[in-house]
C-alpha cells in the first residue's frame, strides 16, 4: 500500500502535471473515499470499523499529498483511466474532462404548484455606442454592472428583475464620449420588472428578457451537437446566436446561451445532457483551473477558434465557461452576448433632448462576465416580490363559430394600462383559437375579465393561468 501512496503522491507532486488534472484527480478520490466510508458495515466487530472509518474521516482534512491509504489503489486505478494522457489542453483531453464532470451533474427537483424556481446571476456587462445617427462614436464604451434575478413556475410564467449599477470608463476619452452623447452614469428607474407568459413568453414580445423553451429540444448529445453546428435546434433565440461564426465557434457561442439561460421547459437530465454535449463539439479545449468573480474555484473550457469567422460583423469574441470540478455546475460565463431588457437600457438616456433619443442609435451590448448565484432554488408563491402578484394571464378558448370580430368587442374593453392579448389558432380548420390576457392589478380585476368573457358565450373555457 506505501507503493501505491508514494506513485500517487509522486504523480500529484510532478511539475509537469497540469493543474486542472489535478483537480479532476482529486475529485475522483475523494469520491472514492466516500463511497468506501459509506460501503464499512458496522456489524459484527463494527467498534474496529467505525475506528477505521474516523481515522479516514479526519485524513480527509490533511493535504491531500498525503490522501488515505485505503483508497489510493482505487484512486491511482480510476486516475488511470479518467485523466488523460495527454498533458495538454488538448480537445481529446478537454472532451474526457467535461465527460467526467457530466457525470456528477445533479437533477434540478420538479416544481409543484404554486412553487417557483428562483435564478439570480450578477455580472459586468460592456456597452459599446457606435453611431449616433450618421455619426460614429468610436470611444463611447462603458461597463455597467448588472443584477438579475428570474422566477418562473411550471405553467410557463417568468418574471425578471433586472437591475443596472453605475457605468465606469476605460478611460477620460470613454467617458467624455459618453457623456457627449446624452448618456448618464447611473441609471434611473431601476430596477426594471416584468413577467411573461403563455403566448407572450414564447412570442418573446414582452420587455422581459425571456426564458429560452427547451422543452421541445432533442435529449440525445450526438444530435443537439450537430444541431448547435448548423443552427437548426428550432428554438430562434439559440440558432440566431454567432450566425456569422464559423461552425464550430457558433456551436460553442450557442450552447453557452443554453448553460447560462434561463431556460425553461427542461427536464432531469437536462444539465448532464449539455455538457454531454460540450464533449462532443468540435475544438473544444480546456483552459486550466480558473476561479470565478464570484470567487469560488473551477475549470474553465472554450474553443480552439479564438477569433471571429472571415466576413464576421459582430466582432464576437468566444466564449469560456467555468465548471465546478466537483459537480459540474456553471460557475461563470465570459465574453458572450445575452439580451437585456431594452426599458432598462434606456434609462441611461439623460433626457428626451439628447442626441441619442433624437437622432438614434446603434450599439452592442455584451457580457465580460456572469456568475449564477448559488444557490439556485426554488421558492412557495408567499415567498415571491409583491409586484409578482399583480400579474394574471387567462386563458380563453373560442368556440369553432366564434368570429374575430365578436371576440374583438369582448376583449378590446380590458386592453391598455399594461394588459395585453394574445392569440394564436388551435388545430388549422376547427376556428378554435386560445387567447392568452395579461392582467395587471388584483384578482377583482381578474374576475371581472372571467365574468365578462364567460358571459359573452364566445368561449369553451376560461381559466386563470397564472
Amino acid at each position: 500500500m506505501s507503493m501505491d501512496l508514494d506513485l500517487v503522491r509522486d504523480y500529484m507532486n510532478d511539475e509537469d502535471v497540469p493543474a486542472n488534472e489535478l483537480l479532476i484527480a482529486r475529485s475522483i478520490l475523494d469520491r472514492a473515499i466516500g463511497a468506501e466510508d459509506e460501503a464499512v458495515d458496522l456489524g459484527a466487530g463494527g467498534a474496529a470499523e467505525a475506528q477505521q472509518v474516523q481515522k479516514r474521516r479526519t485524513s480527509r482534512c490533511i493535504p491531500w499529498s498525503i490522501g488515505v491509504a485505503a483508497a489510493i489503489a482505487a484512486g491511482a486505478l480510476l486516475i488511470s483511466q479518467l485523466l488523460p494522457s495527454s498533458k495538454v489542453g488538448t480537445s481529446t483531453a478537454a472532451a474526457a474532462q467535461i465527460s467526467h464532470l457530466a457525470d456528477f451533474v445533479q437533477p434540478p427537483p420538479p416544481l409543484q404548484a404554486g412553487q417557483w424556481s428562483d435564478y439570480e446571476m450578477q455580472g459586468i456587462l460592456s456597452a459599446d455606442v457606435t453611431n449616433v445617427g450618421n455619426t460614429p462614436t468610436p470611444n463611447a464604451k462603458a461597463a455597467i454592472p448588472i443584477a438579475l434575478e428570474v422566477w418562473s413556475n411550471s405553467t410557463g410564467t417568468t418574471c425578471t428583475s433586472q437591475q443596472f449599477g453605475t457605468a465606469t470608463f476605460g478611460s477620460p476619452e470613454n467617458a467624455q464620449a459618453w457623456h457627449a452623447i446624452g448618456l448618464i452614469d447611473t441609471p434611473t428607474n431601476q430596477p426594471v420588472t416584468d413577467c411573461a407568459a403563455g403566448l407572450e413568453a414564447s412570442a418573446a414580445t414582452g420587455s422581459t428578457m425571456a426564458a429560452i423553451d427547451v422543452s421541445n429540444l432533442t435529449h440525445d448529445p450526438a444530435t443537439l451537437a450537430t444541431q448547435l453546428q448548423g443552427g437548426s435546434t428550432g428554438i430562434p433565440g439559440v440558432d440566431q446566436a454567432a450566425t456569422h461564426e464559423a461552425g464550430s465557434v457558433a456551436a460553442f457561442i450557442r450552447l453557452t446561451v443554453l448553460l447560462v439561460g434561463p431556460t425553461s421547459g427542461g427536464w432531469s437530465g437536462f444539465g448532464q445532457e449539455m455538457l454531454k454535449t460540450m464533449a462532443l463539439l468540435p475544438g473544444v479545449v480546456a483552459l486550466g483551473p480558473a476561479t470565478s468573480h464570484s470567487g469560488r474555484a473551477g475549470l474553465a473550457f472554450s474553443t480552439a477558434e479564438q477569433q471571429t469567422s472571415p466576413g464576421s460583423d459582430t466582432g464576437a469574441v468566444v466564449p469560456t465557461v467555468v465548471l465546478d470540478a466537483g459537480t459540474g455546475a456553471l460557475l461563470e460565463a465570459r465574453d458572450f452576448s445575452i439580451p437585456v431588457l431594452q426599458a432598462a437600457a434606456q434609462d441611461f438616456v439623460g433626457s428626451p433632448s439628447a442626441p441619442v433619443y433624437t437622432e438614434g442609435v446603434s450599439y452592442g451590448v455584451g457580457t465580460e462576465w456572469i456568475d449564477p448565484v448559488p444557490p439556485p432554488g426554488i421558492i412557495e408563491q408567499g415567498a415571491l416580490p409583491t409586484w409578482i402578484s399583480t400579474f394574471h394571464v387567462i386563458e380563453a378558448v373560442t368556440k369553432t363559430t366564434t368570429t374575430e370580430a365578436q371576440v374583438s368587442r369582448v376583449v378590446d374593453q380590458f386592453l391598455g394600462n399594461g394588459n395585453s392579448a394574445y392569440s394564436t389558432t388551435n388545430t388549422p380548420g376547427t376556428g378554435e383559437v386560445t387567447f392568452d390576457i395579461t392582467v395587471r392589478g388584483t384578482a377583482a380585476d381578474d374576475d371581472a375579465v372571467v365574468a365578462a368573457l364567460t358571459a359573452s358565450g364566445l368561449f369553451e373555457s376560461v381559466s386563470v393561468k397564472a
